[in-house]
């Protein structure tokens, strides 16, 4: 047998004769390997060199505030309810005439709201009315007469109120003002000596008004936070004292605050989309 040295010789030898004896056929091949490369690289460059397609155009959702609407509130509310020494029927006082002494109830707020919102460009219209329960509570003596309390119970309130604001897509920056109506239970009482329970006054009527933000939420649902103040304003309340024939009066003024977070409902005004 041949040694192996001899064999890789030999290929070496017959290779290179193939080589030279097919020159022709290497220049073609190695012609058309280099024209494969070139062809490669232009299409690369041009590829790199074209714009890429952009994304379609997606227009911006546009909030309507347009539509009616019921909700739910929950909150919480303080106040002062003032007494003053009126006049009885037989001219007298019970401490002092014209004296007065204040009690600064507070407690729970809840009840359920209905409106309706009308929206131009970003100016929103509506109107609002609302019930509930404004259960501030609350007691003060008076200090010249400690026996002699102002006393307020909270009861059930209703408003009625315009609202106008500004819409910035999904928030919704809005004043609010009109018409409350509510029986608080304001007593003044005095136990001790001669004695008096007057009555509470009934329902009393005045203005409210205040300012808040909504926030639109999932689907039709959206969140508000509002600050309101009100005036009841003034009232007499009266009771039987000096062992009858005669009834003694007291002056009322209810004045408060109610602090709230309400959820609506809104059944118009689908998100539109601005072209």
């Amino acid at each position: 047998m041949w040694p192996n040295h001899y064999i890789v010789h030999l290929g070496y030898e017959v290779f290179f004769e193939h080589v030279q004896l097919n020159g022709v056929q290497m220049k073609e091949l190695l012609g058309a390997a280099t024209a494969a490369v070139l062809v490669f690289a232009a299409d690369a460059a041009l590829a790199a060199d074209l714009p890429t397609k952009a994304p379609a155009y997606a227009p911006p959702i546009i909030y309507n505030w347009t539509g009616f609407y019921i909700g739910a509130h929950v909150g919480a509310g303080w106040g002062d309810t003032t007494a003053t020494d009126d006049r009885a029927t037989n001219g007298s006082c019970w401490n002092r005439c014209g004296f007065q002494w204040t009690a600064r109830p507070k407690g729970f707020v809840g009840g359920g709201q209905a409106g309706y919102n009308w929206q131009a460009g970003n100016i929103v219209f509506g109107v609002e009315g609302d019930v509930g329960f404004l259960g501030t509570r609350g007691s003060a003596a008076a200090i010249i007469s400690t026996d002699t309390i102002v006393h307020t119970d909270g009861g059930f309130y209703a408003t009625a109120r315009g609202r106008l604001g500004l819409a910035f897509n999904t928030t919704l920056v809005y004043g609010t003002g009109g018409w409350i109506g509510a029986d608080l239970g304001s007593t003044v009482n005095d136990n001790i000596g001669s004695s008096v329970n007057t009555n509470d006054g009934g329902f009393k009527s005045g203005w409210i008004a205040g300012g808040g933000m909504e926030f639109a939420a999932i689907g039709p649902w959206s969140i508000k936070v509002e600050v309101l103040h009100y005036d009841l304003g003034d009232k007499q309340v009266g009771g039987i004292c000096c062992g009858g024939g005669v009834t003694q009066f007291f002056g009322i003024k209810e004045t408060g605050n109610i602090a709230r977070m309400g959820l609506n409902y809104r059944f118009g005004g689908p998100l539109v989309a601005r072209y």
